[in-house]
């Protein structure tokens, strides 16, 4: 897009202001565009300037304890860096400078190629050099700022407070932590920034999904530094020359983790992602999108499609069910025999087609990547001749199961072996039992497998991902006579976002699965890929977990779903009124039918969340993320507790906002405002509306809309930018913005 003369001048003059404010007559190499200056030191090649044009703020401390922008592990034990192989060439080129080391540890030559933004790096070595690891782009000192915040896309996603002390660690001796791409990174980016004010911002431009890390960490003296750092594929042997096979972005924003969000939405590598989405190319079944609540339930049909079908009954809105212990070996035991179900064939076959046609909807639990190694299959098919081993040869177990110690042997997804014997498992169930679909449990749980006789590169690679995809096109084919099937998986990701149909995410339930209170739960992912693929889940229950009938009887809990504590209550409608403003599926842990009369509010609060919910679904299904206006509501102290299968109960106190809000753009341009009480209380809001972030114009219609139904409360004014609002005790609703109402 072409800039118009006034815009190329003001370029200009910040441009002048940056040079000026950071010395004319620096020796430092430096390169702009309309965004960002970056400033090199020519003797070393460290990044000293990372300044936002508009604000000319310089993203790196002055004085900072400087190291260089690369290091490479090679051979056996050499660790050779930028700092110690000399002063590189520099030469430019349009729109960017080229870094040159000619004589790094006398077998190599380092170039790296910058452009604001954009980093790249290239080692031209001996044919059979491994390179075991490459640290790129090292960023040194973050310049530190009042009311720091990091926000990291791990899983949905997490934002902590003081990072800065955080990192320094305990012993104050500094502290690096580092979050692994694809999981638990689901996107590949980090803010590091102030509460509306400046902020760093770290991606990679990658659509293949090659394994890497970020990584942040404090010196022991207050500094923090950043760096991705990447294993290459077979160590990059037998190549002569290795280029990084993705792009680093380093840049500059002002805002929060929305802003760097919406950063990341707008990448190259982001569309791309987006554009595999099954949602968005239309691919997911209907059921899956029409889904009112998800039920966590297992065990025999009486115990879950029974359950299923009074719920659908009371909410009036489709029911889907995330089935557990439904087959014949122990969870987390006897994987993968799963066949037959436990109750029979033709028992559950039936329970399943009648729970159909009333709207009721199954994906069964098969784990994807475990096989029992005391199970008889094991041993009959010769199966650990197709698991996944280290570098000396051997297996790894896992054990789960704290009742029965049974260990699992994690499966190579690289092998034809095992995606046939699972595709062929899922293509019996899909066809023989009909349900709605299957959930691939651990799909984001991903492995090094050093095995040769497997067929794939040795270590880490992208043939986990590739098998995946190789496996779910399998399942989709064998099952294909029977018509669309739903795949469900865990953790959200995007390298398996073109695979499956829904994603299980956790995250709403922080507490619960025992989320650390350094960090707090975001919905990043959703900020980026909302709209473009499913996302579902919680673990909000009201009863204590149950016991796989098919574990130790004499282990069995006294508890089982006996009723929690009405202290937690408060923490059940938390989880649900994340999921409900965050734009995604609710669903609710081991659903009893007595808990419509022994826990009437809470299950209420759940009834008038799926209603509200279902008639703002272009918002809440097919909307994209924008940033919530803010709630000036109280802070209030709940009971919470971590409890699950293999967990007792650990109960806490924790402080929370008794109100949560959302902000989503429909399609057709209008805009939606979620908001979700956990008070007991009435709240008199006042929300001040960014007119200009949201696309709003005098005139357009505001409407309140909820499980009673939508009206009309006003038209927006932008000389009034503010809707104030009384919003009843746990109250779940949508404020509209339309400029097309009926």
């Amino acid at each position: 897009m072409k800039r118009t003369p006034a815009s190329l001048v003001l370029g200009v003059l910040l441009l002048l202001f940056v040079s000026s404010a950071f010395g004319a007559d620096s020796p430092l190499i430096r390169v702009a565009d309309d965004k960002l200056q970056i400033g090199l030191d020519p003797s070393t090649g460290v990044l000293r300037e990372l300044v936002g044009l508009a604000d000319g703020y310089n993203q790196l401390a002055d004085g900072a304890a400087m190291f260089g922008l690369w290091q490479i592990s090679a051979g056996t034990n050499q660790v050779l860096s930028a700092e110690r192989a000399g002063a590189p060439k520099i030469e430019r080129f349009a729109g960017g400078v080229r870094l040159v080391w000619d004589r790094v540890g006398e077998q190599l030559r380092v170039e790296v190629s910058v452009r604001p933004s954009r980093w790249e790096l290239s080692v031209t070595k001996p044919k059979h050099l491994p390179l075991t690891q490459i640290r790129f782009p090292r960023v040194c000192g973050l310049r530190e700022r009042p009311n720091e915040i990091l926000a990291v896309p791990r899983e949905l996603g997490v934002f902590t407070r003081n990072p800065r002390d955080l990192l320094q660690g305990t012993t104050k001796k500094g502290m690096r932590i580092a979050w692994a791409y694809p999981r638990p990174l689901s996107v590949q980016c980090l803010a590091f920034y102030q509460q509306d004010g400046p902020g760093f911002y770290a991606a990679c431009e990658d659509i293949e999904g090659y394994r890497k890390e970020f990584a942040a960490w404090g010196d022991g003296k207050g500094q923090v530094h950043f760096e991705v750092v990447h294993e290459p594929e077979q160590e990059a042997d037998g190549l002569t020359e290795f280029r990084l096979p993705f792009a680093a972005v380093l840049g500059s924003f002002h805002g929060d983790w929305t802003t760097a969000a919406q950063m990341y939405r707008e990448s190259p590598t982001a569309k791309h992602v987006a554009a595999r989405g099954r949602l968005h190319r239309g691919l997911t079944p209907s059921w899956v999108s029409e889904t009112g609540l998800w039920l966590w339930n297992r065990g025999r049909s009486q115990q879950v499609l029974e359950p299923a079908k009074m719920i659908r009954k009371h909410l009036q809105a489709p029911v889907s069910i995330l089935w557990h212990w439904w087959h014949s070996c122990p969870y987390d035991a006897g994987f993968p025999e799963y066949l037959p179900p436990r109750e029979g064939v033709d028992s559950f076959k039936t329970a399943l087609a009648a729970a159909e046609r009333q709207d009721v909807r199954a994906i069964l639990y098969m784990n994807q990547r475990l096989w029992g190694t005391q199970t008889q299959s094991w041993t009959n098919e010769s199966a650990e001749v197709h698991a996944v081993k280290g570098k000396d040869g051997k297996i790894r177990t896992e054990i789960y199961n704290v009742f029965m110690k049974a260990p699992c042997a994690p499966m190579c997804i690289g092998t034809r072996f095992w995606r046939d014997k699972y595709a062929g498992i899922a293509g019996e169930v899909l066809c023989g039992l009909k349900p709605a679909g299957i959930y691939m449990d651990q799909v984001g749980v991903m492995a090094s497998c050093y095995d040769p006789s497997h067929g794939h590169i040795l270590g880490p690679g992208r043939y986990w991902t590739d098998g995946l995809a190789m496996l779910a096109t399998e399942i989709r084919d064998r099952s294909s006579r029977r018509g669309p099937v739903g795949l469900g998986g865990e953790f959200c990701g995007e390298p398996w976002m073109g695979n499956i149909d829904m994603t299980l995410a956790l995250s709403v339930s922080h507490d619960r699965i025992g989320g650390s209170l350094v960090w707090e739960p975001i919905p990043f992912f959703q900020a980026v890929y909302h709209g473009h693929t499913v996302v579902f889940g919680s673990m909000a229950g009201l009863v204590y977990p149950p016991y796989d009938e098919k574990w130790p009887q004499e282990l069995a809990p006294t508890n089982c779903l006996a009723l929690l504590d009405r202290k937690f209550s408060k923490q059940f409608y938390l989880d649900h009124a994340r999921t409900f403003v965050w734009g995604m599926q609710p669903m609710q842990a081991n659903f009893l039918p007595s808990l419509l009369k022994e826990r009437a509010e809470e299950m209420d609060f759940v009834n008038r969340m799926v209603r509200t919910r279902m008639k703002s679904l272009k918002y809440l299904l097919h909307g994209t993320w924008l940033r919530p206006p803010p709630l000036n509501v109280p802070q209030e102290e709940i009971d919470v507790c971590k409890v699950g299968s293999y967990t007792l109960l650990k109960e806490s106190r924790r402080t929370y906002p008794v109100a949560l809000a959302g902000a989503w753009r429909a399609p057709d341009g209008d805009m939606g405002i979620a908001l979700a009480s956990i008070s007991d209380e009435k709240l008199n809001l006042r929300l001040p509306i960014d007119a200009n972030a949201y696309g709003l114009k005098t005139g357009c219609a505001i409407f309140h809309a909820d499980a009673t139904g939508r009206k009309r409360i006003g038209r927006f004014d932008l000389r009034n930018p503010v809707v104030r609002l009384e919003l009843p005790s746990r109250a779940v609703c949508v404020i509209e913005f339309s400029f097309n109402p009926p």
